[in-house]
């Protein structure tokens, strides 16, 4: 099923509680928030496997302070490809180490980069190289120079 056609999910007041404290902290206790909802551990054990099944939860991951690991800078690259190679440069660019997301977008530009580099020479390194693939047309870049907030999280209830 194609992401524009993948059908959302009915969720009960269990399912998005479950949701909402997994967003805070993936550590947290089944048992502990089994006792706090009032069901069994098993109950949520159960609903947390069918939505990873589902897709629901992608994945369980650490959200990280960038900064503190040295990466500095944050990069908004916007690039216009050569359409018929659309697809394939952003399976490419999405395996770059330093990228954080990649966005098919409508507009003057195909796609939006964003990546972390620890200084502005590994910027213009990462930029001369992405300039060099024959199916980028032209990038427009932009250099983030405060994070007001970067949080993959949303509030969904």
């Amino acid at each position: 099923m194609s992401d524009s056609k993948k059908r959302t999910v009915d969720l009960d007041a269990i399912d998005r509680r479950l949701l909402i404290e997994l967003t805070r902290d993936a550590r947290t206790s089944l048992r502990r928030l089994a006792e706090e909802m009032n069901v069994s551990p098993a109950t949520l054990h159960n609903r947390m496997t069918r939505m990873v099944q589902e897709g629901m939860i992608k994945s369980f991951v650490a959200l990280l302070d960038y900064s503190k690991l040295g990466f500095a800078l944050t990069g908004i690259i916007m690039a216009k490809v050569d359409g018929k190679h659309l697809v394939e440069f952003e399976k490419e660019i999405a395996n770059a180490d330093n990228v954080t997301a990649v966005y098919d977008v409508v507009g003057e530009y195909d796609v939006v980069i964003i990546a972390k580099f620890r200084s502005v020479e590994e910027l213009d390194s990462f930029l001369k190289q992405l300039l060099k693939n024959p199916k980028i047309e032209r990038t427009y870049t932009s250099i983030v120079l405060n994070v007001v907030k970067e949080d993959p999280r949303i509030r969904i209830f």
